[in-house]
């Protein structure tokens, strides 16, 4: 600030008014905290009649008395800049099942203001957005947020139980977790999109009271509060993405002759006495495994279950698995699967499970075929 020196003429006398003009410097940075008071006072040199007089020094009424220490200290206190962002965390959405329970996304929330502030936090599921470049086609129910209590970066249930932000310093900044649970209704390559929302709160309420922008002239006397976020609105938002990965698959069942009495395994033919194979097969086009795979199949009526259909008469039904060779497990009846190889006749039902079949892989050369084989009545 440079002082505009004019030539005063009174009397005969020439006043310079103002040959200089000093003050404290002060940095009126973004970051000077609120509340902090800024104070200076300017000092007046000035001569009559080629003779040096009694500084003068400011105040804010107006000083007249020269000599130090008789003016006072021009002063205010700066303001509340509320400031902050919302950002998510990983750069890449996260991989779920459907079903699963407690799936965590995770935000930054960065106050960026000059000075603390609690934050209001709010999870809401998005709708036809494109985050990660993936369009949102689904919805996660049961939307809760976490504070990072201790600053681990990992949501630890039970630990981390505050759902809004009671005081972040300035300059500070805090992990939030966004838990959701997937609904067993979602499919393979669905996405979820969700979003942040953050809004500053007087500190220490819990987020419960938000932040109100001060209106009307400044106050030099006072704390104003101003918003400085993106949009000037009280409110930052970020978005992250449930991506769902599932099994999918696909059930075909066929039945094929094998032989009858008539023909034997020439051109058999569907009569009373025929042996008949049925085959289930089990086809994943999803992107992870089914796992715990079980079949059941009730033995149709008008036909009786083939006791030793395969491997030498030993078993009676055949698991195979792309193009490897069959494994064989027997299916005993009366419903107890005395022989744990996961295969039983229960109540006219064929169950096909573990040890015998278990899980289905992704990808045709994985796919399984089940066999088993009756005879018409």
């Amino acid at each position: 600030m440079n002082a505009i020196v004019r030539p005063l003429a009174r009397a005969g006398l020439t006043v310079a008014a103002f040959a200089s003009l000093g003050f404290a410097q002060s940095a009126y940075a973004v970051g000077t905290a609120a509340n902090t008071t800024i104070s200076n006072t300017a000092t007046v040199n000035y001569t009559v009649g080629s003779v040096s007089q009694t500084p003068i020094e400011s105040s804010p009424t107006g000083n007249t008395t020269p000599g130090t220490g008789n003016g006072a200290a021009t002063t205010f206190v700066v303001d509340n800049r509320i400031d902050f962002t919302v950002t998510e965390l990983s750069g890449g959405n996260t991989v779920v099942n459907p079903g699963q329970t407690g799936a965590v996304t995770a935000f930054t929330v960065a106050n960026t203001g000059n000075a603390p502030q609690g934050f209001a936090l709010t999870a809401a599921n998005e709708t036809g957005t494109v985050v990660f470049t993936n369009t949102d086609d689904t919805d996660v129910t049961g939307l809760t947020t976490f504070v990072d209590s201790n600053g681990n970066g990992v949501y630890d249930p039970g630990v981390d139980t505050a759902a809004n932000i009671n005081t972040l310093p300035a300059d500070g900044s805090v992990v939030v977790f966004v838990v959701a649970n997937v609904p067993v209704t979602t499919s393979n390559g669905q996405f979820a999109n969700v979003s942040l929302t953050a809004q500053a709160a007087v500190p220490g309420t819990n987020g419960g009271t938000l932040a109100a922008e001060t209106v009307g002239p400044e106050d030099p006397n006072a704390v104003d509060v101003v918003f400085g976020d993106a949009g000037r609105d009280n409110s930052e938002a970020a978005s992250d993405q449930y991506a769902v990965q599932s099994a999918a698959l696909s059930v075909q069942k066929t039945s094929s002759v094998v032989s009858d009495p008539f023909n034997g395994t020439t051109d058999p033919k569907a009569i009373p006495g025929a042996t008949v194979e049925y085959t289930i097969t089990l086809a994943n086009t999803g992107t992870v495994s089914a796992a715990g795979v079980t079949i059941g199949d009730t033995l149709p009526a008008n036909t009786a279950f083939v006791a030793d259909g395969y491997n030498s008469g030993a078993s009676n039904v055949s698991i195979t698995v792309g193009a490897g060779p069959s494994t064989f497990c027997n299916a005993e009846a009366g419903g107890t699967d005395t022989n744990l190889d996961g295969c039983v006749i229960s109540g006219g039902q064929l169950v096909v499970g573990a040890p015998a079949l278990g899980t289905v892989a992704t990808g045709a050369g994985n796919q399984v075929a089940v066999s088993f084989r009756v005879t018409i009545n």
